[in-house]
């Protein structure tokens, strides 16, 4: 039997930027509370279409019913500010898992094809990232190996 209080929707935004993306929704919303860093809750009675619709609200940035299975928001990885994020779940890259699996190389290609304004500091912040280190301790060597990996 389901929750009398409502089902759980694990979202990859913070609750204030959940419940201004909800702003107006209804549809069963009942709850929204924060999870940790860009992390929320959202406790609804939805379905059927009203839950699809809940769902395709958060589409951009991952979510998942069961919080096992969520992973961390790329804006949580080291170095990725707002707007880098923005770009990297323009081309797909939403989690720090996603963001590992793809590599600094290939993900930088991506956004760079949709979003030429990107720096090389770009790179230098998902390398350093994803090894939970701050961009500016890369080596000159380290941003040599880089350069040359990339076409």
């Amino acid at each position: 039997m389901a929750d009398p209080n409502g089902e759980y929707l694990f979202v990859n935004l913070s609750a204030s930027q959940t419940r201004r993306r909800l702003k107006g929704f209804g549809h069963g919303v009942r709850k929204i509370q924060s999870a940790g860093k860009n992390r929320a809750i959202i406790i609804h009675t939805a379905t059927g279409e009203h839950f699809n619709e809940l769902e395709n609200q958060f589409g951009d940035v991952g979510f998942s019913t069961d919080e096992k299975v969520i992973g961390e928001s790329v804006e949580n990885v080291r170095n990725i500010g707002t707007e880098s994020a923005a770009w990297l779940r323009d081309v797909g890259i939403k989690t720090r898992a996603e963001l590992e699996n793809a590599g600094p190389i290939l993900a930088y290609q991506l956004v760079k094809q949709q979003h030429p304004s990107a720096s090389l500091k770009l790179l230098w912040a998902i390398a350093a990232g994803i090894q939970n280190r701050d961009w500016r301790e890369l080596t000159n060597d380290d941003r040599q190996r880089l350069l040359k990996d990339l076409p």
